[in-house]
């Protein structure tokens, strides 16, 4: 798994310098709109949709079935994928909260920027888009990657739609969103994410298995 790994990441390094530049133009469009909070969330949105560009890569030369001459079972390279998207998704937390910190060190004091609440909203991010690629994930090993694109928006209508559905039904029960009443929800998305990352790699793994290439 490690060799595969290693091939994904390479994979990705020839995007290493588009990235920097998309990262440099993020960090000035939220300069210009005065809205510092919005650079951690698109970190993360960036990082995890490097994971089409890997799969992409891997479609596009039928790597997979190349990889099944070599010593390498179909567990492995279900599994590869699914490190590799912890891998992209740590880095976006990672490259978001550095970025929030420095944004906080230069802005902080004059536009009201609260270091937690960035935090805050990044960690809730992040939970609806590990939740979003788990269920992505097994229609990409299962269609293809150019076919599961089309999927993406929908999943991503679905789950926001569901998180305004929550969000509007808290509200038409009379309750206020108080700072323990957010603790608790975004504790409970992280919680259903990391469910549904296990869920889903066992899926994945399972249509893998029965797939013919």
């Amino acid at each position: 798994m490690k060799g595969l790994l290693i091939k994904d990441l390479c994979n990705l390094r020839q995007v290493a310098k588009q990235s920097l530049i998309v990262l440099a133009v993020l960090a000035a469009w939220c300069v210009f709109l005065k809205n510092y909070q919005l650079f951690p969330m698109m970190t993360i949105v960036y990082s995890m949709m490097l994971m089409f560009t890997a799969m992409s890569y891997d479609e596009m030369v039928h790597f997979d079935k190349y990889a099944l001459t070599l010593p390498v079972g179909r567990r492995e390279l279900v599994r590869t994928k699914y490190v590799l998207l912890l891998i992209l998704f740590f880095s976006g937390i990672l490259v978001g909260l550095l970025g929030g910190a420095l944004f906080y060190l230069f802005f902080g004091s004059r536009e009201g920027l609260v270091l937690l609440e960035q935090a805050v909203s990044l960690l809730s991010v992040s939970a609806v888009y590990l939740l979003a690629f788990s269920v992505l994930l097994p229609i990409i090993f299962r269609l293809g990657m150019e076919k599961a694109r089309l999927f993406l928006a929908l999943i991503f209508v679905v789950v926001f739609g569901l998180l305004y559905g929550a969000v509007m039904l808290v509200r038409s029960a009379g309750l206020e969103f108080t700072a323990g009443l957010a603790a608790g929800a975004v504790t409970a998305g992280v919680a259903a994410s990391i469910i549904s990352f296990f869920a889903s790699y066992r899926i994945s793994v399972g249509i893998v298995k029965k797939k013919e290439w």
